[in-house]
């Protein structure tokens, strides 16, 4: 459903992919997600467009079009009943930051250095993944909690590997100030073959081929939100490259010293 948003999902051909009968699919869907299939796919659809129109300049109605509705008016109307704001509103209330003087002081604020920011073409790879569900604030980063690793450790142990010899990756799946902080998507894995059976607990997905701006941090991980904000709002509005409406991802590498461990942020961008 997540990778294309634009499909209809009928009730009864999920619950044949999920081997449950609909009745039962519904009941476990939305007693895992706290919203049923149809108000999941509405609300990311819209959560997506609200994204558009933070960060890009494209007409409304050419974002509404693109979410699915066929009108301004019913964009605007379903637009305002999910987020409490009209569609125009809403990029008004982020404009403001494209219009001011460059001041970005990313450099100031957290170290980052012009030898920090990359563009590179990655090529799509799978990541076998876990996700979480909750504030972003939660689980920013490399996760602490053992639980939560706990099927990661027994699949490294059928598969002989360790912890230290996997590239570990995180997906930041929602915009904190458009989505409700119960509702953050956030999954976390490690690249695999494409054809891994993915072990209980734990599923598979693609992340897409395309232009990447690295930038590389080294701070606790608890700063990473204050990062995205300032990066969403202050400089991506001036940078020449603009923002694909896709997750992006961080990649977490020297690990040993929590004060700073080294994390690169890759954003997708636009051809």
């Amino acid at each position: 459903m997540e990778k294309d948003l634009s499909k209809d999902f009928p009730l009864n051909e999920l619950a044949f992919f999920s081997t449950y009968s609909p009745w039962h699919f519904h009941r476990l869907f939305r007693s895992f997600q706290k919203e049923n299939v149809k108000d999941y796919i509405r609300r990311l659809r819209l959560e997506k467009a609200a994204y558009e129109l933070k960060t890009t300049s494209f007409p409304i109605l050419e974002i509404a079009m693109e979410s699915g509705y066929t009108s301004q008016e019913a964009f605007t109307k379903a637009f305002r009943k999910a987020l409490g704001i009209t569609p125009k509103q809403f990029r008004e209330r982020y404009a403001k930051h494209k219009k001011m003087p460059f001041t970005f002081s990313l450099g100031e604020e957290f170290g980052i250095r012009n030898e920090d920011f990359h563009i590179k073409k990655i090529s799509a790879f799978t990541l076998l993944y876990r996700r979480h569900i909750g504030p972003y604030e939660m689980m920013p980063g490399f996760p602490e909690d053992s639980n939560f690793l706990k099927p990661f450790s027994n699949w490294l142990e059928t598969t002989r590997q360790t912890m230290e010899s996997c590239k570990w990756i995180g997906i930041s799946q929602d915009d904190p100030q458009i989505t409700k902080a119960s509702q953050i998507r956030f999954d976390f894995g490690t690249p695999v073959p494409v054809k891994t059976i993915p072990p209980a607990g734990l599923g598979l997905q693609k992340v897409p081929s395309g232009d990447r701006l690295q930038i590389r941090v080294r701070l606790p991980y608890s700063k990473l939100p204050d990062v995205y904000t300032l990066l969403l709002e202050d400089f991506f509005p001036k940078y020449s490259r603009r923002l694909a409406n896709l997750a992006p991802f961080e990649v977490y590498l020297d690990r040993k010293n929590l004060e700073t461990p080294i994390t690169d942020l890759y954003f997708p961008l636009r051809e």
